[in-house]
C-alpha cells in the first residue's frame, strides 16, 4: 500500500512539474493557442518532447553523447510539423548561371577560426515559420564577404531575396517555401541588395520592392562538393561560407557538438559556417538567440556530417 502511495505520488509531482515547465515555456517564447483543443494537443506534444530531452540529456551526463537537448520554441512543434514548417527542402533544379567558380586551396589553413571575433558575422537573426532559411545563408556570406572587403559589418535584407529572387523573375527561389543559395548570390549579382534596415524581415513574401542597392558581387565560388577539407580552406582563408544541412535532428539542439553519424544527406536547411576549431564546426543558424548556443550549434568535424560540405559557396567580390 505504500509503495503505491509513493508512485502516486510522484507521478502527481511530475504531473505538476511538467505542467510548470509549460507554463513556463508559453511565457518565454509568446505561445498563445486558438483554443483549449490546441492547448492541450500543445502541451502533450511538449511533454513527449520533455521526455526524450530528458532521457537524451542523461546519457549526455553520463558522457555517452556529446551534446544535450533543451526546451525552445519547437518543443511544442511534432518532428513532422518542425520539418514542414521551419525547414524547406532544396529544390531539385540547381540553377547555373555561368559565375560558378571552384574554390582553389592555394594557402593552408589555420588550425583554428572564429571569425565572430573579426568582425565578420552579424548578430543571429530570426527566419520565423517561414521557410527562408536559404536567404539567411546567403546574407550571411555576403555580410562576411562585404565586411572582410570594406572593413564594416553591414546587416543585409533577406527579405528583398524571398520577394525578389524567385523563379518567376528568373532565378530559383521560392520565398517561404525554400530556395537555393547560389541563386541568392546571383541576384545579387544582377540586382545588389539592400540593408535589412530599409528592407525589413517580415517572415512572409510579398511584392517585390527592390529599389537600389548597397552592395553588388560577381558571382559565386563553390566548394567541391562533400570534401571537408577544402570547406576547411575556404572558411580558414576565405571568411563565412554559406552551407546547406539536413537539419531534422535540430529541433531540439541545446549545446556541445552535434555529432549523429546517421544523419541524412538530403539536405532542407541553409546555415552559416563562420569558423571551425579542432574537431568541430562553428555554424550561424536562423532560429534567433533562444535556440541551441545563443543561435549556434557546434557540428562534428571529419565525415560531412548531415552533408555540410554537400552545397557550400561563398561570393566572389
Amino acid at each position: 500500500m505504500f509503495s503505491k502511495l509513493v508512485v502516486v505520488v510522484c507521478l502527481a509531482l511530475a504531473v505538476c512539474a511538467n505542467e510548470e515547465a509549460f507554463k513556463t515555456f508559453k511565457v518565454k517564447f509568446q505561445k498563445n493557442y486558438s483554443n483549449e483543443d490546441e492547448h492541450q494537443v500543445r502541451y502533450e506534444i511538449f511533454n513527449n518532447n520533455l521526455q526524450t530531452i530528458q532521457e537524451h540529456n542523461a546519457k549526455y551526463n553520463q558522457g555517452l553523447v556529446s551534446w544535450y537537448m533543451a526546451v525552445n520554441q519547437f518543443t511544442d512543434m511534432t518532428p513532422e510539423e518542425f520539418r514542414t514548417t521551419i525547414l524547406a527542402a532544396q529544390p531539385a533544379n540547381l540553377s547555373q548561371w555561368g559565375t560558378t567558380e571552384q574554390h582553389v586551396a592555394a594557402v593552408e589553413a589555420p588550425a583554428s577560426i572564429d571569425w565572430r571575433t573579426q568582425n565578420l558575422v552579424t548578430g543571429v537573426k530570426n527566419q520565423g515559420s517561414c521557410g527562408s532559411c536559404w536567404t539567411f545563408s546567403a546574407v550571411g556570406t555576403l555580410e562576411g564577404a562585404y565586411a572582410k572587403a570594406h572593413g564594416e559589418l553591414l546587416s543585409f535584407s533577406e527579405q528583398e531575396l524571398v520577394d525578389c529572387c524567385t523563379d518567376a523573375s528568373g532565378y530559383n527561389g521560392a520565398g517561404c517555401n525554400g530556395g537555393v543559395i547560389q541563386s541568392a548570390i546571383d541576384y545579387v549579382r544582377d540586382h545588389g541588395i539592400v540593408l535589412e534596415s530599409s528592407y525589413a524581415y517580415e517572415a512572409v513574401q510579398k511584392s517585390c520592392r527592390q529599389s537600389g542597392s548597397v552592395f553588388t558581387v560577381k558571382g559565386y565560388t563553390e566548394i567541391k562538393a562533400n570534401n571537408e577539407d577544402d570547406l576547411k580552406n575556404a572558411v580558414g582563408n576565405v571568411g563565412p561560407v554559406a552551407v546547406a544541412v539536413n537539419a531534422n535532428g535540430f529541433q531540439n539542439y541545446g549545446g556541445g557538438v552535434y555529432d549523429d553519424s546517421g544523419c541524412s544527406h538530403s539536405i532542407n536547411h541553409g546555415v552559416l559556417a563562420v569558423g571551425y576549431a579542432d574537431d568541430y564546426w562553428i555554424v550561424k543558424n536562423s532560429w534567433g538567440a533562444s535556440w541551441g548556443e545563443s543561435g549556434y550549434i557546434k557540428m562534428k568535424m571529419g565525415y560531412n556530417i548531415c552533408a555540410i560540405a554537400s552545397q557550400a559557396c561563398y561570393p566572389n567580390v
